[in-house]
């Protein structure tokens, strides 16, 4: 099959895009023809051989500018007058414009299969603070918080809450802009921090020693697939950007997954929200079990998580390469079933141009 692999886009995770992407061209090159789509600066890119690390780090890649088309039975890209079909795109931003729906709704309005959330599902998944209202909707607990808009008094919206202080940009990830606050002091620092990359941010209560623990789901035939439950590991209070990217830490080794009750209880919670949600393609479930009290609390969904979370499908026995081709027979498969909205209404069968002002 001919697919086109879309990455980048403009987002603070953008480096980590063109690393998932390094990963899943490798593993999609086994049994498909790849089409690597690079998005930077509004604008869409065909990269020119095998996606490089060195390349993007030196900043020498070879690309060159291409166009969305439809037409007929086809879609896919234009490069100069040639057109490229696409069977399918797999998905591999994170964060920005590819994670928040509106790369979703691009594809959609070329009539483009693809492997990840459509645009309502993303752009909820994306910020924070209409995912938490949904938690709250649906009865998926989450630890305390409030909201405050830029421009707001912030320090006195928060005096419902208690001490220490999660503060986060509402629609940011990987842990980007986040901060934890002991006192007022901290507070003030921690919400100028998070306000450098958002308008809207969430403060929150710090569960007591929580135990992060993510899952993965991706939709097949109607049936939820539900990935190993990982344990990610932290030296800090909170798992920072360095914990998730530095040195391949964030990816399970063997030794960090769970097995058990714990495990049977998050997974069903990761199936549960990610049908609440509407998701599609593969999504992590990311979530804070207070050992303490014994919850489990919702911490946030990532709709495209990096790398495709395939190292923990891969504990239950899914290689990348099996799990890529899932996601695009999927894919495929949706767009199929969805198809294109025709009605023709006749009303302007009935208008005449004297009778317009």
């Amino acid at each position: 099959m001919k697919i086109g692999l879309l990455f980048g886009g403009r987002s603070y995770e953008h480096d980590i895009s063109v690393i998932t992407a390094v990963e899943t061209e490798a593993a999609l090159s086994v049994s498909h023809t790849v089409y690597p789509i690079y998005a930077i600066d509004g604008n869409f890119f065909l990269i020119k051989g095998k996606i490089k690390i060195a390349s993007f780090a030196e900043k020498r890649i070879k690309k060159k500018k291409v166009r969305f088309f439809s037409e007929k039975e086809k879609s896919g890209i234009k490069v100069g007058v040639r057109k490229i079909a696409l069977d399918c795109v797999v998905c591999c931003c994170h964060g920005g414009e590819g994670e928040n729906g509106e790369f979703s709704a691009i594809l959609d309005v070329f009539g483009l299969a693809y492997s990840a959330s459509d645009p309502l599902s993303s752009a909820l998944s994306m910020h924070k603070k209409y995912s938490k209202i949904l938690f709250d909707h649906y009865g998926f607990q989450t630890p305390k918080a409030v909201f405050s808009h830029r421009g707001e008094d912030a320090i006195e919206i928060v005096k419902e809450l208690t001490y220490p202080l999660i503060v986060k940009p509402c629609s940011l990830g990987s842990s980007i802009g986040i901060g934890v606050a002991h006192n007022e002091i901290e507070l003030i620092e921690n919400i100028g921090a998070a306000y450098e990359f958002d308008d809207d941010i969430l403060l929150e209560e710090v569960v007591e020693s929580p135990v992060e623990l993510n899952c993965a789901a991706f939709e097949e035939n109607g049936k939820i697939v539900l990935s190993a439950v990982e344990r990610p590991k932290t030296a800090n209070e909170i798992l920072t950007f360095q914990d998730k990217y530095e040195g391949g830490k964030y990816k399970g080794n063997g030794q960090n997954f769970v097995s058990g009750e714990l495990r049977d209880r998050v997974r069903k919670k990761t199936a549960e929200i990610y049908k609440a949600f509407g998701l599609f393609g593969v999504a992590r479930i990311d979530f804070l079990y207070g050992e303490k009290e014994d919850v489990l609390f919702v911490n946030e969904i990532n709709s495209q998580p990096g790398s495709l979370a395939y190292y923990l499908f891969e504990e239950e026995g899914i290689s990348f390469p099996v799990l890529l081709d899932r996601l695009i027979a999927e894919g495929i498969r949706r767009k199929r079933k969805k198809g294109i909205i025709k009605f023709d209404s006749g009303v302007l069968n009935h208008l005449s141009v004297k009778g317009l002002k």
